[in-house]
């Protein structure tokens, strides 16, 4: 029983959520803190209101560049390996023609060749 609780504590840890934290906590809090102060705490509640409000619009800008981000970065990889795999076919297509370009030459050159071969060999016919 404790080994499926840890297993399941450890699978329900390794999973992350890319999402901008929630602000309602602190939103509240200060709601809670405004209705009972008065003064100088008033005015520095309201400011740190705008300056929650700040970040949360900050935070979300931020979530959102880095789902772009990552977006872009993953089309690039796609786009890489897509590129990279033409360019194996092409090389491949490549050494194909330049191999059988070879072995027509060397058909072509056999009487020569080996003629060349035999005579640095020693043999005289």
């Amino acid at each position: 029983m404790l080994l499926i609780l840890a297993l399941l504590l450890l699978a329900g840890c390794s999973s992350t959520q890319h999402q901008s934290p929630s602000f309602d906590r602190a939103y509240s809090y200060l709601d809670q803190a405004s209705d009972s102060a008065s003064g100088k705490t008033a005015e520095a509640i309201k400011k740190a209101k705008e300056q929650i409000i700040a970040a949360d619009k900050a935070c979300s800008a931020n979530t959102e560049a880095l789902d772009e981000a990552v977006k872009a970065k993953n089309e690039a990889i796609k786009d890489a390996e897509y590129w990279k795999a033409k360019q194996r076919k092409a090389l491949k297509e490549l050494w194909i023609w330049r191999g059988l370009l070879i072995v027509v030459g060397l058909f072509a050159l056999r009487g020569p060749i080996f003629w060349v071969i035999r005579k640095f060999i020693g043999i005289p016919w």
